[in-house]
C-alpha cells in the first residue's frame, strides 16, 4: 500500500491498519486489502467474490517451456475494477468516454486520459532526443507512423477476466506499423511463437523512455504483447524501478 502511495501521490493517502486490516484512502474513499483484494467498505465482506490482485515479477524472466505452459495456462494479473475505477473517476463507459482527449504521439492519434498526456510529453521527448545519436529509432518512429491501427482508449475487459483493461481508463496505448513483415505481437495471435526474437519490438531506448516514465511494457510479460505499453508505476517500484514523477 505504501508504494500505491508512492506511484500516485496525488490520489492515495493515509495508509492505516483500522478495523483488522490494512486501508487506504484513495481520492477520499477508504479501501480495504481485504485478502489482496483492495477493495471499497461496501463490498469488503464479500471479498470471496472477487479475485485478488498479482503484484507480477516484471520483467518476466523464464524458460522457453515456462512461457509455452503460461500459453496453454494463461495466469493473468487480475483484482476488482474497483481501485482503477477510483483511481481514475471511471464507473462506467460514458464516464470513461467523457474524460478522453484527442493526442498525437509521435504522429501517430491516439485517444488517451489526459492525466498521462504530459508523462507520454516526456516520453516522446526522450525517444527523439535518443534518435539524434541512433538511427534505429527513426526507422521505429517512420515505420510506426504508417499505422492505421493504433488504439489508447477502448473499453473492455482483460482477456478471459472480468477486470476492465486499463484501456478503458485510456492509460493504455498500442504502437504497431502498418506492416508487420510477418513479425508477432500478442501471444493469443500467434501461440507458436515463444521467443521475443519472433515479435515486433520497439528499440531498447523506447522501452527504457516509457519505463522511467512509470509504463510498463507487454513484452516483457510472459505473456507477451509487444505493442502494448500501460501506466503501472506501482508494478514498476514494487520490482526496484526507478521511476521519474
Amino acid at each position: 500500500m505504501r508504494v500505491f502511495v508512492e506511484a500516485y501521490p496525488e490520489k492515495i493517502s493515509a495508509v492505516e491498519f483500522l478495523d483488522n486490516d490494512w486501508t487506504m484512502l484513495v481520492k477520499g474513499q477508504r479501501f480495504y486489502y481485504a485478502n489482496g483484494r483492495f477493495l471499497p467498505e461496501r463490498v469488503r465482506d464479500k471479498w470471496e467474490d472477487y479475485l485478488p490482485y498479482d503484484f507480477y515479477t516484471y520483467p518476466w524472466a523464464g524458460t522457453i517451456r515456462q512461457r509455452q505452459a503460461a500459453y496453454k495456462y494463461p495466469v493473468y494479473s487480475v483484482g476488482s475494477s474497483f481501485l482503477f475505477d477510483a483511481l481514475y473517476n471511471m464507473p462506467s463507459e460514458d464516464d470513461s468516454w467523457e474524460l478522453q482527449e484527442k493526442y498525437s504521439f509521435l504522429g501517430v492519434k491516439l485517444l488517451i486520459h489526459p492525466e498521462i498526456k504530459p508523462l507520454l510529453d516526456r516520453v516522446a521527448n526522450l525517444i527523439r532526443r535518443a534518435a539524434q545519436t541512433d538511427s534505429s529509432i527513426n526507422e521505429w518512429i517512420a515505420e510506426l507512423q504508417t499505422g492505421v491501427a493504433n488504439y489508447g482508449w477502448s473499453w473492455r475487459s482483460i482477456a478471459n477476466t472480468s477486470r476492465r483493461s486499463n484501456h478503458s481508463y485510456g492509460t493504455a496505448i498500442d504502437l504497431l506499423p502498418k506492416d508487420m513483415k510477418g513479425r508477432k505481437t500478442y501471444w493469443q495471435w500467434d501461440s507458436d511463437a515463444t521467443t521475443t526474437q519472433d515479435f515486433y519490438l520497439p528499440p531498447e531506448a523506447v522501452i527504457k523512455a516509457f519505463e522511467d516514465n512509470g509504463f510498463i511494457w507487454g513484452g516483457n510479460w510472459d505473456l507477451i504483447d509487444t505493442m502494448h505499453f500501460e501506466y503501472r508505476p506501482e508494478i514498476l517500484l514494487l520490482n526496484n524501478f526507478p521511476v521519474f514523477f
